[in-house]
């Protein structure tokens, strides 16, 4: 709603309003119920949705007293201020190639003319540019993401968001093991394969073997092996791969071996004097007089008769 407030009018029946869009009349307006008698003030009322049309053109009132008893008229027009109400960007879905250059022009109408800023949409949106043209040079991985058009002027702002997307081949992705040390036959191990950029195809395998676990557009895939053996080990390779090109990691994963401990067959104890030494032949009598003890206490007795 635009409105037109003419102030201190006499007689009010005299006045008429009109609404301009450039030189073209868009809407008349001529007071009703007006009071002849005193000095008024009139607002007038339009309701009006802006359009690409209106780029570049200002909106006006125009107020006329038409004094024909008297032979003459009085004019006077006033430029209506309104915030943005249409914006429009040169690009909704730009993409750019790696190293490329891009450049996204933003319009707004509105009066006073719109200030226009570019922001790109992060943690915390970080100001790119301060006129309508957004300029990325030598495109990165990094300037990928949302940017937001913002058109702002003392009465009102409005804004869009467009998607850039740089193409180009992968970054190299990433390949962890879930253990710090080289793990034990027996144990469960994962293998993480992660890359930072989410439109990717990623492919995770032993080398010199089929495919063992793939997802396409995720930034990470898995591989479990439960009970982990020695011939689980070797190198596994982490793919990335897009239209423009491939990226690979490796890791070479060692299993280690469960080493089983002899249990040693029971001894006799040798209770040692705390006072004196016991000769090394003294302690071999003593085991061998055990020995034959046990062996006549095993042995059966035979009955002459």
């Amino acid at each position: 709603m635009l409105s037109c407030r003419v102030h201190n009018v006499y007689p009010l029946e005299w006045l008429k309003i009109e609404w301009l869009r450039g030189d073209k009349t868009l809407f008349v307006d001529v007071p009703d119920n007006v009071n002849y008698d005193i000095v008024q003030n009139y607002t007038s009322g339009f309701n009006y949705t802006p359009s690409v049309l209106d780029l570049g053109k200002n909106i006006s009132c125009k107020a006329t007293m038409s004094f024909t008893e008297y032979g003459f008229k009085e004019t006077r027009n006033s430029n209506a201020e309104y915030g943005p109400g249409t914006i429009t960007t040169s690009s909704n879905n730009p993409s750019v190639k790696l190293g490329e250059h891009l450049k996204i022009t933003c319009h707004a109408d509105g009066n006073p003319k719109p200030t226009i800023l570019w922001f790109k949409e992060e943690t915390e949106p970080a100001l790119q540019s301060q006129n309508e043209e957004l300029i990325i040079n030598n495109a990165s991985w990094s300037q990928a993401g949302w940017y937001r058009c913002n058109a702002s002027n003392a009465v009102g702002s409005l804004q869009m968001r467009i998607k850039v997307t740089v193409l180009g081949p992968p970054n190299i992705p990433k390949i962890q093991l879930s253990h710090r040390e080289d793990p034990k036959e027996g144990e469960n191990i994962t293998i993480l394969c992660s890359s930072d950029d989410g439109s990717t195809e990623l492919t995770l395998y032993r080398q010199s073997q089929s495919t063992e676990s793939e997802a396409k557009n995720k930034s990470a895939v898995l591989l479990k092996i439960p009970s982990v053996k020695i011939t689980d080990a070797g190198i596994y390779v982490c793919e990335a791969k897009n239209d423009f090109g491939s990226e690979r990691s490796t890791i070479n994963i060692t299993v280690a071996a469960q080493h089983n401990v002899m249990k040693m067959p029971d001894l006799p104890v040798v209770i040692l004097p705390t006072a004196g030494s016991v000769s090394l032949l003294t302690i071999a009598g003593l085991l061998i007089r055990y020995c034959r003890k046990k062996a006549r206490g095993n042995s059966s007795n035979i009955i002459l008769s």
